[in-house]
């Protein structure tokens, strides 16, 4: 390598901050960073100001990213000099999405892509512009994991142990490490695809898909001329993505994630520790421990040497990880305070021959200048010699003018930070003002909102059940019509029915009454039939007689008497006829009444048959409507029942939330008097300060007062500090619950997707009871998680105030003497004392608390226990209620038509009353439980309903 004289240029840094994460939003978290618009400024809280070189916000792209602090780099890699980006951050900040350190071939033209492929095409672009020159590009790529260099581009398993070796002229080495020669960026991207899957990952609860390793992927351009072949460069670039600083007790790591995350953060603490040794003043010259950690190690020519370094910081928003991001923040200001003094790399053959070159030209001019006499060679000596001077004086005053803009620079970033710090306290009361105005607009604006949406959905309901009461109204209004209907057709019939019956049964008697005088008639019809016939033969035998007494005179007085006997027999013959007929008339009278009896038997049976089908058909109907109001009656128990649950469970949340509240008040007000105290012992500090310079002007405090004033001072802060981030870790705690509950309460809210037309009486009664206590947990739980966050930024201020870590470093410059000495160690001495004696007596304390806690969990067992017994007579009688209601209702409900009896609405209401007993006795019990109970128990007992 050249000696040229290199230009000293700090390294630069770039703060990236990510959006908020679903997880985050989820847990309530909220931004505790502010941007300066058009300057690369960030505010912390809200005085706490640091300054960078660039700064990109959540809403920044990747191509701008790139665009405005890598590509600078890149312009200055075709020129010779060593190029580093580096991407450092707590775990899940953005460091691998920023590098683009799990990048895909599928992703090319996305906004999403990372700086390394973007750095790829924009290489490949620059070469191909480059005529004049021969490019060669080799690649490798290594992860450090576990303080193990592994070999990324090597994809056998018997990988080949690499090393790292220092060379005096060509700087740090790595055997064993494969390098490969690329063509084109598509070759390059294949490369970086094969190591990207070859890298270890893991999962955490801060990031399901976190780095385990530090990872390296260096590209090296070599520039040869086409003229010259000997004339060559060689320039690097760094692109590093390391791992993230993890906090166990965050990430929940186990096992070998610990392993992993104890190794990273040792090579990362080995990093700062070589970052304040090159960026702190009162560090300059001391050793910079580079050999510390490997990761350092391969980083030591970017980190105040020969490279020009560019360090992504990447933190997250969030105000729970605020700790983590001020650290960042310390570790990026740090770096930038670091000196690089970057030099062109060319050929070390190349670097000899040139130096060789104006070793010989610098000999002739001395050997001319000193021969004198030629006017030609003596002028182009003197020019020469000018220009060297000239060369020389200009580079001066350039170094001397970077040192001046660089002052300025730091000088008016002090100052903006000072006007920041300060702009802030001149108007609070203004401020103030107005976020109480924004407050009260926006509470307005969702009480306003959430009355509307109520209003809606209680019309919504009503509408619902309007329907459904129509429908069940409807329902059996229709019913009652048919059963009367079906009644009025079933009366009809049992009266034609009835008459018919009796039309037969009094036709049935006249024919019994018909059977006797019938065979006698029979009778009297066949004696008729007899003296007919003997009439008739008497007849004949007359009219022969008459025939022969016309010849013979003599029996004329015969005949005579004959004549008239004939007469008569013709008359009885006509009577007889006349009695015959009549008979006659009379049995095809009684055959004529038995086919109209026939007939009517025939019509009564049809009767009867449509009789028995109408019964069977309003039996049907009945037992549907029975089965339908046994149906709407169990849903309007049931409804009842869940009526009772919902009061319970209302109750219960009052209570729940009462505790809570009271749990959070307390911590509440325990925070707000740690802030006091923090505040007042700030506040303390600055006048111990104001006295103790007083003091030193005036000789008005003796040293022992002074020390022991300014260390009581010191330890009162720091336990201030202490209480308020263990307050503050509760607050964060407290307000992931809260948001938590609100997520779970909001998902309740959602409209459900409906099946059916209409809702069951049950859904809409539980619907409307539900929404209204909901929509107001989630309106309290909201406001109350807006009241912890103000505490939580109001704290973490006050932390940010105290400033103890970077205190630490320079609290003991104020012990200057021996006396001082043994002062501190006595008031420390008493204090520790005091201090132990305290806690022995808290620890009595809570031993006999302990012993309290213990006495009152028994006396609560055996309440539990009482109530238990309680519960299972209760729901004994209650089961015995259920069954009398039920052989009460049962033979009520098979005849739908008649109204219940008072003695079943008796039984009814004697229910209810004594399930409201039980509930009442259930929630007496409950509160003497939870009277006995200690604030601190956790667990509830739920009776079951």
């Amino acid at each position: 390598m050249t000696n040229n004289e290199a230009k000293v240029i700090p390294v630069r840094v770039a703060l990236r901050c990510r959006p908020l994460v679903p997880k985050e939003l989820n847990e309530g978290c909220e931004c505790c960073l502010t941007f300066s618009p058009g300057e690369p400024q960030v505010i912390v809280g809200t005085e706490k100001a640091f300054t960078y070189d660039y700064v990109f916000d959540p809403m920044a792209e990747q191509e701008e990213v790139f665009t405005v602090a890598v590509s600078p780099l890149l312009s200055g890699l075709f020129k010779g000099y060593h190029a580093t980006v580096l991407a450092y951050g707590q775990t899940g900040s953005g460091k691998t999405f920023s590098m683009g350190g799990t990048y895909t071939s599928a992703q090319e033209d996305q906004p999403c892509v990372g700086v390394i492929p973007r750095v790829i095409q924009r290489i490949f672009q620059e070469k191909d512009k480059g005529g004049s020159c021969d490019f060669t590009l080799t690649v490798s790529y290594l992860e450090i994991y576990n303080e193990d260099i592994l070999d990324l581009l090597c994809p056998s398993k018997d990988k080949p142990a690499i090393s790292i070796r220092e060379d005096p002229k060509e700087g740090i080495k790595i055997v064993g490490l494969t390098e490969r020669v690329v063509r084109s960026a598509q070759e390059m991207v294949a490369c970086l695809e094969l190591g990207n899957s070859s890298r270890t990952v893991g999962s955490t609860a801060m990031n399901a898909e976190s780095s385990r390793s530090h990872a390296i992927f260096t590209i090296t351009l070599e520039q040869r001329r086409s003229k010259d072949k000997s004339d060559s460069m060689v320039s690097k670039l760094h692109l590093v993505d390391l791992a993230g600083s993890e906090r166990q007790k965050k990430t929940k790591a186990e096992g070998d994630r610990l392993k992993e995350g104890i190794s990273i953060n040792r090579g990362l603490l080995a990093l700062g520790n070589v970052i304040s040794a090159l960026g702190e003043e009162s560090k300059k010259g001391t050793h910079v421990p580079y050999r510390d950690s490997k990761v350092t190690r391969l980083l030591q020519d970017s980190l105040g040497r020969n490279s020009h370094t560019l360090m992504i910081a990447c933190v997250s928003p969030a105000d729970s990880n605020i700790e983590e991001t001020i650290n960042t923040l310390r570790y990026a200001d740090r770096a930038r305070k670091i000196k690089n003094k970057p030099i062109v790399n060319m050929d070390p053959r190349t670097a000899e021959t040139q130096r060789l070159k104006q070793q010989v030209q610098e000999l002739q001019v001395m050997l001319l200048h000193a021969r004198g006499g030629v006017a030609p060679v003596t002028e182009s000596s003197e020019n020469v010699n000018n220009l060297v001077e000239k060369n020389r004086s200009l580079q001066d005053q350039n170094s001397r003018l970077c040192r001046e803009l660089s002052e300025t620079t730091g000088q008016a970033a002090l100052m903006f930070e000072k006007i920041i710090m300060v702009s802030p306290g001149l108007q609070p009361s203004h401020m103030c003002k107005l976020d109480l105005q924004n407050v009260l607009v926006t509470l307005e604006d969702q009480e306003l909102k959430g009355k509307v949406e109520l209003m809606k959905s209680l019309q919504d309901v009503i509408l619902e059940l309007q329907v459904s009461v129509d429908v069940t109204g409807g329902f059996t209004a229709h019913h009652a019509l048919r059963q009367a209907q079906m009644s009025k057709e079933l009366m009809e019939l049992n009266k034609v029915l009835a008459l018919k019956e009796a039309f037969v049964k009094k036709m049935c008697q006249n024919d019994s009454q018909l059977e006797p005088m019938q065979s006698e008639h029979q009778h009297n019809m066949h004696s008729l039939q007899a003296s007919v016939d003997s009439l008739l033969k008497e007849k004949e035998d007359l009219v022969l007689a008459l025939q022969s007494a016309k010849k013979d005179t003599q029996h004329a007085k015969l005949s005579e008497q004959r004549r008239k006997r004939l007469q008569e027999l013709e008359g009885q013959l006509v009577e007889m006829k006349k009695k015959m007929t009549e008979q006659s008339k009379l049995l095809k009278l009684k055959e004529s009444s038995v086919r109209g009896v026939s007939k009517l038997m025939s019509e009564i049976q049809s009767m009867k048959s449509q009789r028995v089908q109408l019964m069977r058909q309003l039996k049907e109907d009945t037992e549907k409507f029975r089965v339908w109001k046994s149906q709407k009656d169990k849903e309007v128990l049931q409804l009842k029942e869940k009526d009772r649950k919902r009061q319970y469970e209302i109750m219960k949340l009052e209570r729940d939330f009462q505790k809570q509240a009271n749990v959070l008040r307390r911590k509440t007000e325990e925070a707000a008097a740690a802030n006091k105290r923090l505040k007042d012992a700030l506040q303390k500090r600055s006048e111990v300060s104001d006295k103790r310079r007083d003091g030193h002007g005036r000789g008005m405090e003796t040293a022992a007062s002074r020390v022991k004033s300014w260390l009581l001072n010191e330890v009162e802060l720091l336990v201030s500090t202490e209480e308020a981030r263990r307050h503050l870790k509760d607050l964060l705690e407290d307000r992931k619950i809260l948001a938590h509950d609100i997520s779970q309460l909001k998902g309740q809210l959602q409209p459900a997707p409906r099946s059916r037309r209409t809702l069951i009486i049950s859904e809409l009664e539980s619907k409307v009871g539900q929404e209204t206590p909901i929509s107001k947990q989630v309106e309290n739980l909201e406001t109350e998680m807006g009241l912890r966050s103000a505490q939580i930024a109001d704290l973490q201020q006050k932390v940010l105030a105290a400033d103890n870590d970077s205190r630490a470093k320079h609290r003991w410059d104020n012990i200057n003497t021996v006396v001082e000495a043994k002062c501190s160690l006595k008031i420390l001495m008493a204090e520790l004392v005091a201090a132990k004696s305290a806690a022995a007596r808290l620890e009595s304390s809570l031993k006999q608390e302990q012993g309290n806690l213990q006495d009152l969990s028994r006396t609560l067992a055996e309440e539990r226990g009482v109530m238990s017994t309680m519960d299972v007579e209760h729901q004994q009688q209650r089961v015995e209620l259920e069954q009398n209601h039920q052989e009460k209702v049962g033979p009520a409900q098979h005849h739908p038509h008649t109204p219940p009896k008072p003695a079943v609405r008796g039984l009814e209401r004697a229910l209810d009353q004594a399930l409201a007993l039980d509930l009442n006795s259930k929630l007496e019990m409950q509160r003497i439980c939870s009277r006995n109970r200690p604030d601190d128990e956790r667990q509830y007992y739920q009776p079951n309903m």
